[in-house]
């Protein structure tokens, strides 16, 4: 593939997709692909996404109040949670994270519910539950029992 430079000259670029059958961090299959250039590992949160720069702030409002594309950006960042170069979202971020539970695109729904198993939110697993069983996306539903799965599995070692 070409496109044109400033100069006038073409640039040959080199196609970057990727194709993960596996997390390249632990060597699981649990890869979740975003889009052509974008891939999540579920079991050990790695990641090829790029940081994002926008602070808390600025990130709840565009999940709260943004158009889909901004709604589904700031959902995505919000995987990125327990990374110390990119952590977005805090515990004091819960409720409204699960209202956005609610949204209507799928893949906002997603990634919160990722980010909330992320922050071990036990205040989100009578909603999380809901939508494991009856999220009519069954990408939704994988994410919201891996969620409850986290949540779960780090309240019993708390309890130990």
């Amino acid at each position: 593939m070409e496109r044109p430079t400033r100069n006038g000259g073409y640039e040959y670029l080199m196609d970057s997709y990727q194709f993960y059958n596996e997390c390249p961090q632990c060597g699981k299959e649990n890869i979740q692909k975003l889009d052509e250039n974008s891939w999540f590992c579920l079991d050990c949160d790695w990641d090829n996404l790029s940081a994002i720069s926008n602070d808390n702030d600025e990130l709840i409002s565009s999940l709260l109040h943004g158009d889909i594309h901004s709604r589904r950006i700031a959902a995505q960042s919000l995987i990125n949670i327990g990374d110390a170069d990119r952590h977005i979202a805090t515990q004091a971020d819960t409720d409204i994270l699960i209202n956005a539970l609610d949204d209507e695109d799928s893949d906002v729904r997603y990634f919160v519910a990722v980010a909330l198993g992320k922050l071990e939110a036990t205040l989100s697993l009578p909603k999380l539950k809901e939508l494991a069983e009856n999220d009519t996306s069954a990408l939704v539903r994988q994410g919201a029992i891996t969620a409850i799965e986290q949540i779960e599995s780090d309240y019993e070692q708390k309890q130990i």
